[in-house]
């Protein structure tokens, strides 16, 4: 087994662990809707992306998934949906909007930066017409998405 699969495994013990740590017991329910619609995002648009090249995951957990799904289950499916989670738990509601767009930008910024340094130093994504500043704009749209489906969500919840 190679490292870059090591790296995987590390990475999705800390992500089943995380949310046990860092969502509190009364938003578990609030937790499970983020992190399940976060998946209806990035699963066409993963394999959108994938399909038209632009970008590729050499290495995978599940190496038999990939004749199938070409995206990163690790990614697409595990991280980035625990890092809306957390995006959104702990949104600060009281900021006005520069702060807003500061708090966008470090979380996308964050997991931009994390996913250039993986395609650089692994071979765990590669870009072919990909550019960071995609995975950017990308992270942003999907938090931004998503963030909104909870808050429509919360808001009919309380109505019923």
């Amino acid at each position: 087994m190679n490292m870059e699969r090591w790296f995987l495994i590390g990475f999705s013990l800390i992500c089943i662990i995380a949310p046990f740590k860092l969502v509190p017991s009364e938003k578990v329910r609030d937790a499970c809707v983020l992190f399940l619609f976060l998946q209806v995002i990035t699963w066409p648009a993963g394999l959108f992306a994938v399909e038209m090249g632009w970008i590729d995951y050499p290495t995978q957990l599940l190496p038999q998934a990939n004749e199938y799904n070409r995206t990163s289950f690790s990614f697409e499916f595990f991280l980035f949906p625990i890092v809306a989670i957390i995006f959104s738990l702990y949104y600060p509601n009281s900021i006005k909007w520069k702060g807003t767009l500061v708090y966008y930008f470090v979380f996308a910024g964050f997991f931009t930066f994390m996913e250039v340094l993986l395609e650089r130093y692994t071979s765990l994504v590669k870009y072919h017409e990909w550019k960071w500043y995609w995975t950017l704009l990308t992270v942003i749209i999907s938090l931004f998405f998503n963030h909104r489906y909870y808050l429509w969500f919360r808001k009919r919840l309380v109505k019923v």
